[in-house]
């Protein structure tokens, strides 16, 4: 038949004369490797004709494995071992014969696993012919799937987020000796201090203190969240006591800055299912940004309701300075911050949105930001329903709500 090559079939050889020891040292390799010999196009195997398959003559139990069945007289294209032109096992057995020298590649096999290939012509008679048959040795290594290389920017990033909460937890310990000894001060605990200048000066000692080591809160909190190790301590909470928690912490600034802040909370609030330091840290942001952000004489509001769906929703809004709609990407972006021109206090550092952002999706939540400049912000956290639960709840969790 045209193309066709007559070979002996078996896995450990076909021609009798050094079947015993071709067949011992193949079986003893690791190694997958066999020998195939081409099938042409045209009568004359010696010709220039095109190679349409290959057969394997023999092959070793080790490469019987990778393909799942006997190799010995089967055809190379039934395995379909082809991954794209010119980078398949077959293009590689045929440019080994055509350019006559050992060819490598990395060949994808069914499955993603990845095999490294070595062929080398290898010219062997064909049984009652004087035709030398195209022929080529072949070894194969499975390498296994090929691992996901980590982008360099994604990299940098998380070096990134580790030195920041290396330095936060660095920057922690020296700081809560400056807040402890100005409290010491300030009481007086050793005796008078003398001028009032000096009481004053320890009470902007503590005041600075404590701004720095929110700022310091806020990048560990960062940066915990971008290196996914924060292991949230879920339990049932009171939504309204967290809310009122988080007003009474913004309280003195609000007044200090003559913002009046107010609060509408639902008396039919389920318990929320989540971590309570997070949520606390989510409304501290939120409330601190409202009032930072709006002059004199504005209002800050913080409402809590349940949501048709069953979930939880809480919302921040403001009469503030607002955020362009161009900006309000950037603001929830780590360290991003808008430009705004109401005459106001520090400059915001970037830190509290993204952090609530991350915060929420810990969450299985969201944040929604809505925001019109010189017309307030409004910022609304939106809890799934999994995560509200009835008050009966607070005496033990059930299983399966996170």
């Amino acid at each position: 038949m045209n193309g066709h090559i007559s070979v002996g079939h078996g896995s450990t050889g076909h021609a009798p004369a050094g079947d015993a020891l071709v067949g011992a040292a193949m079986a003893a390799l690791a190694d997958g490797v066999g020998v195939l010999a081409a099938i042409m196009n045209g009568s004359d195997i010696r010709g220039t004709g095109t190679i349409t398959d290959f057969e394997w003559l023999t092959a070793n139990r080790a490469a019987e494995r990778l393909f799942g069945h006997p190799l010995a007289g089967r055809r190379l294209r039934a395995d379909d071992l082809q991954d794209g032109d010119g980078a398949g096992l077959f293009a590689c057995l045929a440019d080994c014969l055509m350019e006559k020298q050992t060819v490598r590649r990395l060949v994808v096999a069914p499955g993603g696993a990845r095999w490294r290939i070595a062929a080398t012509p290898f010219d062997m008679p064909s049984p009652g012919a004087g035709l030398a048959a195209p022929t080529v040795c072949v070894s194969l290594v499975e390498l296994g799937p090929e691992v996901p290389t980590v982008p360099e920017s994604d990299r940098a990033h998380r070096a990134k987020a580790e030195f920041l909460a290396h330095m936060s937890h660095e920057l922690r310990t020296p700081l809560n000796a400056v807040l402890g000894f100005s409290e010491v001060l300030l009481a007086e605990t050793f005796g008078p201090l003398g001028s009032p200048r000096y009481r004053s000066y320890a009470a902007d000692i503590h005041a600075s203190g404590t701004h720095l080591l929110s700022l310091i809160d806020g990048i560990l909190d960062l940066s915990q969240s971008e290196t996914t190790r924060t292991e949230m301590q879920e339990e049932a909470i009171n939504v309204a006591d967290a809310a009122r928690q988080a007003l009474a912490q913004v309280g003195d600034k609000a007044a200090a800055r003559g913002v009046d802040i107010g609060e509408d909370l639902s008396g039919d609030l389920p318990l929320l299912y989540g971590d309570a330091r997070a949520l606390q840290r989510m409304l501290t942001n939120l409330l601190s940004n409202a009032v930072k952000f709006t002059p004199s004489g504005g209002q800050v509001m913080l409402s809590a309701s349940p949501m048709p769906d069953g979930g939880i929703g809480l919302m921040v809004a403001d009469t503030g300075a607002g955020i362009a709609e161009d900006e309000m990407a950037r603001v929830l972006e780590p360290f991003g911050s808008a430009d705004m021109t109401v005459p106001r206090g520090p400059t915001g550092t970037g830190i509290g949105l993204p952090v609530v952002k991350r915060l929420m999706e810990m969450h299985g939540g969201r944040l929604d930001l809505y925001s019109e400049p010189g017309a307030g912000t409004t910022a609304i956290l939106m809890f799934p329903p999994r995560r509200s639960l009835p008050h009966a709840a607070s005496h033990g969790i059930p299983h399966g709500v996170a």
